[in-house]
């Protein structure tokens, strides 16, 4: 094992940290509606089932690889593959995860900037009383406009930029123990101001009522989807926060407590965001719908909720921000590490390269939203389309989650489970209990990888139900 230069101070910080990387946009945007769409609890019982059997075993085993090398993931896959005799194209995994983590954080933080601009325009009164017309022709006029979204894509890559540049101890770990408990009171604040609306009661039925007339073969691809792409997996971020984190520190119980708090996450925000829509009259939707198109509206309708919007959306940059640090710190470790740059210029640099691609998805809602390609796999006579008409962003995203991602959280998996040693990986987990180890490798040898191509082939459209 390599002689780390950085630990975390505890595992609060590392919990903090993983928290932070977990909680992105989709959190707030997606699993509110999704959940209450397919079942309710019904759907949550899943989606918990699956936390355990695929997102358990897997951020347990892409810990456990940070921490017995120490190193970026590349260094980490490579020099762990030569140490117990496997071929060092393993290291291609390493590599493969860097990019992902890369293009996706290049178009996340398109979107990202919008939750800034919104921030602003909430805040400034622009959507009082607006109607569901008006938000929805702003919302159009503000994707198509160029220049305003490449001034708050700008806007938020300086931002991360800024604070990643200070180093993991002053910028990183510190901004992080601010902002993450800054997340918890503002979403305390939402779930207070929803609970003394009028629509927390349809909220909570929505959420937790178990209806399982609406479980059909698809929701249980659903949840297991939801559960891999929500904990940050395959990009390479939980393998460098794992090599920051000390011995002493249980791998098994520091997972837990990410996963736990994530779980609850969005099952708070889910309530808080579904009360205000109920109560305005209005149907939840996914996505950039809900945030952009439906949620200005409601904030617009109440009493001070200009200001509580505002918060909203501060919310929802935080969470972007923090995701953003995370995929971008894998990458500078690696650059710093291949080309000796100080960490100043491996952010500045990395930060023009998330800039620069990012104005290929600003593009796609103006001048190239027009412009498309198709990608299909043909099988005898049957023909699946992979991509049909995608724009740049769509590829981008088709190429780093749907593609990349999984299969590198495949591998990851086979790695730890058939290229590590079990006496070397039990080592490394620091189970005190036998059995504890040996649910792991067994989950992580045969059943998460199982998920894992589930995810893959699903994600890829190959997987007809």
């Amino acid at each position: 094992m390599n002689s780390p230069a950085f630990l975390w101070r505890s595992q609060t910080s590392f919990v903090l940290m993983a928290v932070g990387a977990t909680l992105s946009l989709k959190d707030f945007l997606t699993f509110p509606v999704l959940a209450g769409q397919n079942g309710g609890g019904a759907f949550l019982l899943l989606y918990v089932f699956f936390l355990i059997t695929l997102g358990l075993p897997l951020l347990m085993s892409e810990i456990m690889l940070g921490r017995i090398s120490r190193q970026n993931p590349v260094s980490a896959i490579e020099n762990l593959a030569k140490e117990h005799g496997a071929s060092i194209h393993w290291k291609s995994i390493g590599g493969l995860a860097l990019i992902a983590g890369f293009l996706i954080l290049s178009s996340y933080s398109v979107i990202a900037g919008w939750s800034i601009s919104y921030l602003f325009k909430m805040g400034f009164g622009v959507y009082v009383g607006a109607t569901a017309d008006g938000a929805n022709n702003l919302f159009d006029l503000f994707r198509t406009d160029t220049e305003r979204m490449m001034l708050w894509h700008t806007m938020f890559v300086l931002l991360f930029v800024a604070i990643s540049a200070q180093g993991i101890r002053l910028g990183v770990e510190k901004i992080f123990f601010i902002i993450v408990p800054a997340m918890v009171v503002l979403l305390v604040i939402g779930l207070v101001y929803a609970v003394y609306s009028q629509g927390i009661e349809e909220s909570l039925a929505f959420l937790f009522n178990v209806d399982f007339s609406k479980i059909d073969s698809k929701v249980p691809i659903l949840a297991l989807q939801r559960a891999f792409y929500t904990l940050a997996l395959g990009v390479g971020v939980m393998m460098i926060y794992g090599s920051y984190l000390p011995d002493n520190i249980s791998i098994a119980r520091a997972a837990t407590l990410v996963i736990s708090i994530d779980l609850i996450f969005s099952i708070c925000t889910g309530l808080a965001i579904n009360a205000l829509v109920f109560t305005a009259e209005l149907t939840p939707v996914q996505d950039n719908e809900l945030a952009f198109r439906v949620l200005p509206v409601v904030f617009g309708q109440f009493e001070y909720g200009h200001i509580f919007g505002a918060l909203f959306y501060l919310l929802l940059t935080i969470a972007a921000l923090t995701t953003s640090i995370a995929l971008l710190e894998g990458v500078i470790s690696w650059v710093m590490s291949k080309y000796q740059y100080t960490r100043l210029r491996a952010v500045i640099y990395t930060g023009i390269g998330v800039w620069f691609l990012g104005l290929g998805s600003v593009l796609s809602y103006s001048i190239w939203r027009d412009s498309g390609f198709t990608l299909a796999l043909y099988f005898k006579d049957d023909a699946y389309r992979i991509i049909n008409q995608a724009n740049f962003q769509d590829g981008l995203i088709f190429i780093s989650s749907h593609l990349i991602q999984p299969l590198v959280a495949l591998f990851i998996c086979l790695f730890a489970a058939w290229v590590i040693p079990r006496k070397v990986s039990f080592k490394g987990l620091n189970l005190k209990n036998r059995k504890m180890y040996e649910a792991w490798n067994f989950a992580v040898r045969y059943v998460t990888p199982m998920l894992i191509f589930i995810v893959l082939i699903s994600t890829l459209g190959l997987l007809r139900l």
